[in-house]
């Protein structure tokens, strides 16, 4: 079928819609962590905490079911280096915080066996930069050896002071986690309470904070006024105490227990102009606690105005996609997502423009819906009369099916392929066009 003047499509790396979220470090750089994306050192020997970019559970990426794709590559903490970072919260927080983030620990080398402190390697702190203080050390984790071979503890320590014990720190029966798995750690900070609490793979999906694997006020020493940065430490031996070998990954900070165990991941957001009306598509890879979107224009410089809402899936970490048509646009438009959870918090998303105009370029679209069951449409437009061919591949390269295949006039099309007698699984689809060839991905899911 025949469409006229697509104009516009805008797709991007995943965006984390988060409304309360302070920071996500998905660990996107190669070197030191040290001067990198708002990480500053302030103990110990700089340029010593390292990107690590060889292969690892999913790319160079850390990874846990349930949980978004990781995106990036992550960090190494090393056993016989001794560097400590923080990178700053903004704003500071006066009350409750939240940090997760993915742990895979090595090996037990440096790793105290049976000691009631071991070592922390991640915090809280009151300050920011590369003059910290020496006070102020709140919502440690704390690592040892486990009682068996090739196992480690975690323990969680609220703040320094009084007469601390293993069980103060570890429990009364601490667990001995297996080296060389990934494991999802959340620890929250209650300033007001001088309070902390720990979670060690906590049911993913979750929209309210479950009970804690472990909670500790013991630390004596007062809470510090306000949380200005997350710290990671990196420690040898020289102390007595060191914290391994480990490796760390997608760090979330925020005041929400919601969006640091999943928050919504917005990965394509685009504009086609149809027929006289402005259809938007999105997708996301993963939602969490989400109301859904109300969905905004704006004209030129003026005010953002609310056009409609569509409802979202609440909890879920299957890929989702969504569509809204907008009947009233004239000339260039902006176009953004304001995502609603049911608690009232907001987010927006990146902004996109369409252009009601003349066909100026070869464009192919994603598929919507995707993931879909049995029919999904595909549209693209074409500035010039063109020899065209829409074909669709299975995984293993093979061609399964020619949705066009022939000269067409400038324009855009839609077509739905109905893939009743195909197998669940990932497809291809490509067009042809000219000297134009691009090539989308969906997923038929049965």
């Amino acid at each position: 079928m025949k469409k006229t003047l697509l104009i516009l499509l805008l797709a991007f790396a995943p965006v984390w819609l988060q409304g309360q979220t302070i920071f996500y470090e998905p660990f996107a750089g190669t070197g030191s962590l040290s001067g990198s994306n708002g990480w500053a050192t302030h103990s110990g020997t700089p340029n010593q905490i390292q990107y690590e970019t060889s292969p690892s559970d999913l790319g160079a990426s850390l990874s846990y079911p349930g949980l978004p794709a990781s995106t990036g590559n992550r960090i190494r903490i090393d056993s016989t280096q001794s560097e400590d970072v923080n990178k700053e919260i903004s704003p500071q927080v006066t009350d409750s915080l939240y940090a997760s983030f993915l742990l895979k620990v090595l090996s037990t080398t440096s790793l105290q066996a049976n000691d009631q402190l071991g070592a922390y390697f991640i915090h809280f702190l009151p300050n920011a930069g590369t003059s910290v203080g020496t006070t102020g050390f709140v919502g440690r984790v704390h690592i040892r050896a486990g009682s068996t071979p090739n196992t480690f503890n975690l323990g969680a320590l609220n703040n320094a002071g009084g007469t601390q014990t293993a069980t103060n720190i570890f429990g009364a029966s601490p667990q001995d986690y297996p080296i060389g798995q990934t494991y999802f750690v959340v620890v929250k900070y209650v300033r007001t309470t001088n309070t902390v609490s720990i979670w060690v793979n906590p049911p993913v999906g979750l929209a309210s904070e479950p009970p804690p694997t472990f909670t500790n006020s013991t630390g004596t020493s007062p809470a510090p006024a306000q949380i200005r940065s997350l710290a990671i430490r990196n420690a040898n031996t020289t102390f007595g105490r060191g914290t391994g070998n480990l490796e760390l990954d997608e760090i979330r900070v925020s005041r929400s227990w919601s969006e640091v165990a999943l928050p919504v991941e917005l990965i394509s957001f685009t504009g086609m102009y149809l027929n006289g009306r402005v259809e938007l598509q999105w997708q996301t890879a993963s939602e969490q606690n989400n109301e859904g979107f109300f969905v905004e224009r704006r004209q030129g410089s003026g005010a953002w105005q609310t056009l409609g809402f569509v409802r979202g899936k609440g909890t879920t970490t299957e890929a989702q996609s969504y569509r809204f048509n907008d009947e009233t646009a004239v000339g260039t438009v902006s176009y953004r997502l304001k995502q609603v959870d049911f608690d009232g918090q907001f987010a927006f998303s990146p902004t996109i423009e369409v252009l009601a105009g003349e066909l100026t370029s070869y464009k192919l679209a994603q598929n919507y819906p995707n993931p879909f069951n049995p029919r999904t449409t595909i549209s693209y437009q074409l500035p010039a009369t063109s020899d065209v061919k829409l074909e669709i591949f299975d995984i293993l390269g093979k061609k399964v099916a020619t949705l066009v295949n022939g000269r067409q006039a400038a324009g855009a099309y839609t077509y739905t392929w109905n893939a009743s007698n195909m197998a669940s699984g990932i497809y291809f689809y490509r067009l042809q066009a000219g000297n134009f060839v691009e090539t989308k991905k969906m997923m038929l899911v049965k």
